[in-house]
């Protein structure tokens, strides 16, 4: 359908110079902004998560400040030092863990241990419970430094169990070993569990809903997460083997699997005292939603005008190529015959040119046609009555010659039979309004001929008619048939040799053209006789002929006039009875039976 039509060529071409631009920039597009807002996502978070961090290690600070009250309080430090074997050493213990516990609002319980007499204490809303004879000892592995962050947990007593109990609680803890500043001797421990509301409350600003965040420590214990469910847990998964093993500071990576597709922005929390990683997923389906959506109203833009060009486009190859499907329309009348179309094209363009053009070239040619169609016609009717005038009548003389010869001879009935048949045959010539007849009528008006030319040779000649069925209904110009066999008589027929034979024949070949042949036994024709012959048969319609040839011109020239190129004559020497053939080879139709 786009091969053959140059309106779909032309739909075609406009929608592809008009889409596939549009296309290609609503693709350009949504990759740039895509890359663009990946770029803009991780520095905007990069510098969120910082901001975070940064608060985070100001709180991570004071509550190391805090841890740092018992060096300052004196009395509280001696206690300690001492063992808290004095009775005044409780009060002491009280005030100090009070005063470090009203630091930060936060902190849920304090646990002090001292190694000197292997006592514990816990300090919760005002209450200081010691551990008893018979508990549990606990004490903290603070590890080789003397200060160590605990990931959240749950809080618990320490194996002391305290008069005023309070609820467990989501906590974490700081673990702090209490020396001797002069022998670096080891003391005991402070530890001091803090609430993670704070933490919670920073966190919660550093990502969005469908986002997740997480703050690990060094071994994958959740912190914080956004998540409630996993905090105080260690997370198992392999994005977080990736992070952990990661040795930047900061930085970003993209992570695929079946639960997650997105990035990863993470910040590390390297202090002394704390390895924790501050970690923000964000799925692809958030990250590029704004691309999405920016390209989304971009193709919608981009789709109205769409649909106009399409539109437009459509319109315009249907305004162009109208006139052109009107003119085939009219070619297609003038193909079926009718020259008379009128044709209307109402354009001033080029198109509107081309129909005018059309419209007068039609008229011309009609003209044209009408003037030559008349003057063949008239052409051909002289030149037929003129070929057929021009039959030799010296037959005419001597057939009244031999009818003359046998009325002498009283033969009555031969003479009747003799007049008919040139009665026929005079009848047949002389009929003017045929022009066209059946082979077999051709044979017949033939027949009668050899009736007559039989009387006058008897015995001395022999004629043999093979005519096909076929080849018998066939139409045909009249007296071609006779002029060749005529001619034998003229040119070749010689009783003093010997006895005179002619064959007729004719049939019908493969491609349905008519093969008439006739042949005799009589003289040859010399090689250049012959091609003299030919190169005078080469044009018979240059004029009526002359000369000894005039049988077989005629006979050719009316041919051409129905068959015109179509027609063959063929002579040859030494034919199938040893003499002259002519061969004719005759179209089964005629040239204007052909045309449509």
């Amino acid at each position: 359908m786009i091969r053959n039509s140059i309106r779909n060529k032309l739909i075609l071409f406009l929608l592809a110079a008009t889409i596939l631009p549009l296309c290609t920039s609503i693709v350009v597009t949504y990759l740039v902004t895509e890359q663009k807002v990946m770029r803009e996502t991780i520095q905007t978070n990069s510098n969120l998560i910082y901001q975070g961090k940064t608060n985070l290690v100001n709180y991570l600070e004071g509550i190391k400040q805090a841890s740092l009250l018992v060096y300052n309080d004196t009395s509280f430090f001696t206690v300690i030092e001492e063992g808290a074997t004095t009775y005044n050493s409780r009060g002491e213990i009280v005030r100090g863990l009070q005063s470090i516990a009203n630091t930060i609002k936060e902190i849920h319980q304090a646990y002090l241990y001292i190694k000197k007499t292997d006592k514990a204490y816990l300090y919760t809303k005002g209450s200081l419970n010691p551990r008893s004879e018979g508990e549990s000892k606990y004490i903290p592995d603070i590890g080789k430094g003397d200060l160590r962050f605990e990931a959240t947990h749950p809080s618990h007593t320490y194996g002391i169990q305290s008069v005023n109990v309070l609820p467990s609680s989501i906590v974490f803890t700081l673990h702090r070993s209490i020396l001797n500043a002069l022998t670096m001797e080891e003391l005991g421990s402070i530890s001091l569990d803090v609430n993670i509301g704070f933490i919670n409350s920073i966190s919660d600003q550093l990502y969005a809903q469908g986002e997740e965040l997480y703050v690990l420590d060094g071994t994958g214990t959740v912190v914080y997460g956004s998540k409630p469910v996993l905090r105080g847990k260690k997370l198992d998964e392999p994005w977080v083997t990736e992070l952990l093993a990661r040795t930047d500071a900061n930085g970003s990576y993209a992570w695929s699997d079946s639960a997650f597709k997105g990035i990863h922005i993470y910040e590390r929390i390297q202090e002394s005292y704390v390895n924790w990683t501050i970690v923000k997923r964000i799925p692809n389906e958030l990250l590029y939603q704004h691309a999405r959506q920016l390209t989304f109203a971009n193709a919608m833009i981009l789709l109205g005008f769409m649909v106009i060009v399409i539109v437009g486009t459509v319109y315009v190859s249907f305004r162009f190529t109208a006139p052109i499907k009107k003119l085939l329309g009219y070619i297609g009348k003038i193909q079926t015959g009718n020259m008379e179309v009128d044709i209307h094209v109402k354009s001033n363009d080029e198109f509107g040119i081309l129909a005018h053009r059309f419209r007068i070239m039609m008229q011309t040619i009609n003209q044209l046609i009408t003037k030559e169609y008349k003057l063949e016609i008239a052409n051909k009717t002289n030149q037929l009555k003129a070929l057929q005038a021009q039959i030799n009548p010296h037959f005419l003389y001597n057939a009244l010659q031999s009818i003359g010869t046998l009325a002498l001879q009283q033969e009555g009935p031969k003479v009747y039979t003799l007049l008919s048949s040139l009665a026929r045959m005079m009848r047949y010539a002389m009929n003017t309004n045929e022009t066209l007849v059946p082979l077999k009528r051709e044979v017949d008006h033939v027949r009668s001929y050899l009736e007559l030319q039989l009387q006058r040779f008897a015995s001395e000649l022999d004629v043999d008619y093979q005519v096909e069925d076929q080849a018998a209904v066939m139409l045909v110009p009249k007296m071609i048939l006779q002029p060749l066999v005529e001619n034998y008589f003229k040119h070749g027929f010689d009783t003093r040799v010997q006895a005179g034979r002619i064959a007729i024949s004719a049939r019908c070949d493969a491609t349905g053209s008519l093969v008439l042949n006739v042949a005799d036994n009589g003289r040859s024709v010399s090689e250049e006789q012959l091609d003299a012959l030919r190169r005078k048969l080469k044009h018979p319609a240059d004029g009526i002929g002359d000369g000894d040839s005039i049988g077989l011109q005629n006979v050719l020239a009316r041919l051409k006039l129905y068959y015109e190129d179509g027609v063959q004559m063929i002579l040859e020497n030494r034919g199938p009875l040893g003499g002259f053939q002519v061969t004719l080879r005759i179209p089964g139709k005629r040239k204007e039976e052909d045309e449509p």
